[in-house]
């Protein structure tokens, strides 16, 4: 049985955290800095968040810019989320529960899902995270990205391959096979969170 985020000793003590989210480092860390926006309560998906809780993600989102990214000397971050429309869903990762990655990188991530993965999606510029919940459709897998412009795209599919931005960012840095977080825990990127971090 799958472990919910705060089973997970190794990595379970918040970098921060508001009164319905708490934010982590992530396993199978590539890029140091790399953070999960996690609920409180379960979700399988951000667009199941009620509308206040968006606006929460929102707010968290403009902290880790504002007082995150300095600490990891990064001038810019990508949010993402590899949405599961059902459990057990190949877009979710191996994880059934809700989670928005923030990456201190300067990846064109969405290029990078042609480029590496050669998949051709279409792409719909939405305003912020909170048109996800809008637009979706309950059974459809997606993908979310917020690029380093601030701008957010979806695309719904009706099956998103697991760890696809993962697989994107593991590529650009030309490890394309350490990509799969259950294999590669990121264990020195992670440590590296909380030494820079004040917990």
């Amino acid at each position: 049985m799958q472990k919910n985020f705060f089973e997970l000793a190794d990595y379970n003590t918040p970098v921060y955290q508001t009164s319905n989210f708490i934010v982590i480092p992530t396993l199978g860390s590539l890029i140091e800095g790399w953070l999960l926006i996690v609920p409180k309560v379960f979700y399988l998906n951000f667009s199941q968040l009620p509308e206040a809780l968006m606006d929460e993600a929102n707010d968290i989102i403009h902290h880790l810019q504002e007082h995150f990214l300095p600490l990891f000397e990064a001038p810019n971050a990508v949010v993402f989320e590899h949405g599961p429309g059902n459990i057990q869903s190949t877009a979710g990762c191996g994880v059934d529960y809700a989670h928005l990655h923030w990456v201190p990188t300067e990846f064109d991530l969405k290029a990078g899902v042609k480029e590496f993965l050669n998949l051709h999606y279409n792409w719909s510029l939405i305003n912020d995270l909170t048109e996800v919940k809008l637009n979706n459709a309950a059974d459809r897998d997606y993908l979310y990205l917020r690029d380093q412009g601030n701008k957010s795209f979806v695309t719904y599919q009706k099956e998103v391959p697991s760890q696809t931005f993962r697989k994107v960012i593991a590529h650009y840095l030309q490890q394309p096979q350490q990509f799969d977080w259950k294999a590669n825990f990121g264990s020195e990127n992670i440590q590296a969170v909380y030494s820079k971090v004040k917990v």
